[in-house]
């Protein structure tokens, strides 16, 4: 079941008013001192929502941890198969999901689901940021297997699986997207960024692409043209000292 955020309600502006009321009518005998309660009522009223801010930001992270915490199993037994599904390693999907939570990604690209298991990390942090992951894969048995993970996880409300080819599907995509993971046929991803920069694209968004250290030949003329790219930053990054990403940035100047 699709879960949602909760919503504090504040008064109304009128129920406010009424209260106005009460300290403008006592003006006559108080003079100036009309003024400084109502400094006094909008400090508390801040308190207030200071108050009520931190305790949902309390709340989430909890959320989220208990979330983590009850995925733990089914992670396991997916990185079990890692090398039958060629998943990223653990490491690279906390990575991903850091990611997204920073850039607050909130419309995100996948191409190249396997089981779903680097869609369950992306998943996880669109759950923070409110967001949905459109992801490809080519594989019907794959597309399954993901599908399953993802509702075992209680994440598929949080994803589109697609399933065909992405050289087919990606230019027909609405977008635009502020976040890109490339984990599919190595050597295409130069055609990837074609059918997504710049009008899928939206502006800082960041695209990730496995495997640019120990697939670097096969991907030498993506790699090349976003190294060199007048608008894009980019970075190799590695967290497991043998492979990694290629992580770049569209600047917003």
């Amino acid at each position: 079941m699709e879960q949602r955020a909760q919503i504090t309600r504040f008064p109304t502006a009128s129920k406010r008013r009424s209260h106005l009321r009460i300290f403008v009518g006592k003006s006559a005998c108080c003079g100036g001192l009309t003024m400084r309660r109502r400094e006094m009522l909008g400090m508390a009223l801040c308190v207030l929502g200071l108050s009520v801010a931190k305790k949902a930001i309390t709340q989430e992270k909890k959320a989220s941890r208990e979330r983590e915490r009850l995925l733990e199993p089914l992670l396991q037994q997916l990185e079990k198969m890692r090398g039958k599904y060629s998943n990223v390693p653990r490491s690279d999907g906390q990575l991903l999901n850091m990611l997204v939570k920073i850039s607050r990604a909130r419309n995100v690209l996948e191409v190249g689901t396997s089981n779903g298991y680097s869609a369950i990390w992306l998943c996880l942090a669109l759950e923070e940021t409110d967001g949905h992951l459109t992801t490809i894969e080519i594989n019907p048995e794959r597309v399954k297997l993901a599908e399953e993970n993802l509702k075992q996880a209680n994440l598929i409300h949080r994803a589109t699986i697609l399933e065909g080819d992405a050289h087919k599907i990606v230019p027909t995509l609405e977008g635009p997207f502020d976040f890109v993971f490339l984990d599919a046929d190595k050597g295409r991803e130069h055609d990837y960024f074609s059918y997504l920069y710049p009008k899928k694209l939206k502006r800082g968004a960041i695209i990730a692409v496995h495997n640019a250290i120990r697939m670097r030949q096969a991907m030498r003329q993506y790699l090349e043209m976003i190294t060199s790219h007048d608008e894009f930053d980019t970075v190799m990054v590695s967290t497991t000292l043998d492979d990694g990403f290629a992580i770049s940035y569209w600047r917003l100047v």
